[in-house]
């Protein structure tokens, strides 16, 4: 009896300050807000969103754990609000670099296909 079972993709454990949660929620909501023909998008973002409103750890850290298709928006709402914002918004910037650092890099974020 051999049977082949489909494993589940695993998931990506993303861990955010808690000064870094009101930025991630701000670039999803405007990446939601920007992507408004798009139900997918839309819903995925909302998925990380639900999950940034969890309690912080002892430590005060927030634990997303994302499949490869929230990765993948969390990502392009990070990086598309880092491209968007000025100079005089660095320490903005700064909270976005870090949140980018802490997810694969771009080549990963482009193999992952969103359905």
């Amino acid at each position: 009896m051999n049977e082949t079972t489909k494993d589940p993709e695993l998931g990506y454990h993303l861990l955010l300050d808690l000064d870094e949660v009101p930025v991630a929620a701000g670039a999803l909501r405007l990446l939601i807000s920007d992507e408004a023909h798009e139900p997918q998008i839309r819903r995925l973002a909302r998925d990380v969103l639900a999950g940034l409103e969890q309690t912080p750890d002892e430590r005060g850290i927030v634990t997303l754990s994302l499949e490869p298709q929230q990765m993948k928006i969390t990502h392009s709402a990070v990086r598309l609000l880092l491209n968007d914002l000025q100079r005089e918004q660095a320490s903005e910037r700064e909270v976005l670099r870090h949140i980018l650092d802490k997810l694969p890099d771009e080549h990963t974020m482009r193999a992952i296909a969103i359905e």
